[in-house]
């Protein structure tokens, strides 16, 4: 009988280490930033922050014209939300990373998922911890100064931001060919309390 709970509980441990094993390898949103790629994080690291910016995106092709968006973004522990509205007010499109993936609302200004990953690629290396932005950045890592924080590729610049939390700046993709401007309209620490 002892033998027989021994190999149930043995069984049982090993299935749940399995089971653990298959959360943790399933494949995370992942952005190419160089040789390597960003692992996308669905949980903010801080206090529960609301934050409204103003975005200019301007690609670094001539034909292609510069784009105004107002952005919405909730950043909590359990997800992140993005909401993207045209200066009119009307919504542009909407993505939402929880611990379950990506979830994407879609527009005729944008229908591709890719880029909206790449959004939130661009914020979480410009605005999370420079260690937890390391822990997921494969091949590359990413470097601060006082006020810019880079990744090079092979000693080329291939990424770089000025923007902070509550301040306004400008984020570099060269990989990609764009430049955002991004002036911060609203910044604030929600509460929790209940009361």
């Amino acid at each position: 009988m002892t033998s027989v709970f021994r190999c149930v509980t043995l069984a049982l441990m090993l299935l749940a280490v399995a089971g653990c094993a298959t959360l943790e390898g399933k494949d995370r949103l992942q952005v190419p930033v160089g040789t390597g790629y960003y692992s996308l994080q669905w949980q903010w690291p801080g206090e529960p922050v609301q934050i409204w910016q103003d975005i200019r995106w301007s690609p670094k092709a001539q034909q292609a014209k510069n784009r105004e968006l107002v952005v919405s973004v909730l950043l909590e522990n359990e997800r992140l939300l993005l909401v993207a509205l045209s200066p009119l007010g009307n919504e542009l499109f909407r993505s939402e990373l929880t611990a379950s993936g990506h979830r994407f609302k879609g527009s005729e200004f944008l229908e591709e998922p890719r880029v909206a990953l790449q959004v939130w690629a661009d914020m979480q290396l410009s605005l999370w911890p420079l260690e937890t932005v390391n822990a997921h950045l494969s091949s590359l890592t990413l470097k601060q100064t006082s006020s810019r924080r880079t990744i090079t590729d092979n000693g080329e610049l291939i990424w770089s931001s000025g923007v902070q939390m509550n301040t306004n700046g400008k984020i570099q993709n060269n990989q990609r060919d764009y430049e955002l401007t991004v002036n911060t309209l609203q910044y604030e620490v929600l509460n929790n309390d209940e009361n």
